[in-house]
């Protein structure tokens, strides 16, 4: 009896210690992925096309720690805009880019909750990217223009050298980063995006505190930057503060509204509202989002209709419709957006 029972825990011990040893061996293992997205634009008077190219790479180091490698290509037919808006219609429009690191650093995992990372990173790796807002292309709904007009930091396609802290729970979510003052997108040179210059670049700090109940989600974040704006701007800290809100109200239907203020009166943009909503039917997606801001003196109003297509696992259709009035002059803008995901 003696024997059967050491053998049966002989026996256990190897089984659980073999599973054991898969579990980590699948934990350990590297994952790659590509992201495609083409865009045909038009004014309705010409037509140009647009590509975009993430690849991105998680290679485990051991169960805690990860190096993150990510980048993005960009290529257009036309470098000229199509139109003189202040925000930004698509979020992927760029000068033509042969190659820019996104991402590139160490990932910490520090426990379920916990996480840190150092290195190279694109602020909107992490903020501004809720379920609701990724729907629309309008850069704005990527980043608040009380930030991102104001300042030339770490914003696509750029990427600057930083540490971003993540908690995350189920009911509750807070991430903090501090970043070099000015975003880059080169290996070498002023430009290069692996310089951590404040003395010359500024400083960048942004905190978000996300709130999670029954489906819906609280956003309060808030940014300081530290650096000459211009010749006539003394350096100083300039605060933002932002809020915005995805209230589920159905099973299929989420709405949001956001709200931005600058508070130092020398930027480009001081204020930035918006409010939409999402409807999901099957594997589509239809959304609705129109947004106020003032850029420079001059007032603009954004609408964006549009329809995201799921075409299983890999490809997404999505065509666009915008409505742009920039200093009260009225323009139509279509886009047809492709998406392949591996």
């Amino acid at each position: 009896m003696n024997f059967r029972l050491a053998t049966f825990i002989l026996l256990s011990g190897i089984t659980c210690n073999v599973a054991a040893q898969e579990a980590d061996s699948i934990s350990l293992k590297p994952s790659f992925h590509a992201d495609y997205t083409g865009e045909m634009q038009t004014n309705f008077k010409r037509v140009k096309l647009a590509s975009a190219l993430e690849l991105g790479a998680e290679l485990p180091i051991n169960r805690h720690l990860t190096f993150e490698l990510r980048s993005v290509s960009y290529i257009t037919t036309d470098e000229s805009p199509l139109i003189n808006d202040l925000q930004g219609f698509s979020n992927i429009d760029s000068d033509n880019l042969a190659f820019a690191l996104a991402v590139a650093g160490l990932s910490w995992r520090i426990n379920g909750s916990n996480s840190l990372f150092a290195g190279i990173r694109r602020i909107d790796e992490d903020y501004f990217c809720s379920d609701v807002l990724s729907l629309f292309t309008n850069s704005s709904c990527g980043g608040f223009p009380t930030i991102f007009a104001n300042y030339d930091i770490a914003t696509y396609p750029k990427a600057s050298l930083g540490v971003h802290y993540a908690y995350d729970s189920d009911a509750f979510g807070f991430q903090a980063s501090v970043y070099n003052g000015l975003g880059h997108n080169k290996l070498r040179g002023g430009g290069n995006a692996f310089r951590f210059c404040p003395k010359s670049d500024g400083i960048c700090v942004l905190a978000q505190a996300e709130w999670r109940r029954c489906g819906s989600s609280y956003f309060l974040g808030g940014s300081l930057h530290y650096n000459d704006l211009c010749a006539d701007a003394p350096r100083h800290v300039r605060p933002v503060v932002w809020t915005y809100a995805e209230q589920k109200v159905s099973d299929r239907l989420s709405l949001v509204a956001a709200y931005s203020h600058a508070f130092t009166c020398d930027v480009a943009c001081c204020d930035f509202a918006g409010i939409g909503g999402k409807y999901d039917f099957g594997s589509a997606s239809l959304g609705l989002f129109s947004d106020y801001t003032r850029v420079d003196g001059m007032s603009e109003w954004a609408t964006e209709l549009t329809c995201n297509f799921e075409l299983g696992s890999v490809l997404s259709l999505q065509p666009v419709f915008h409505v742009i009035t920039t200093g009260g002059n009225t323009r139509c803008v279509g886009v047809m957006r492709l998406g392949v995901s591996i």
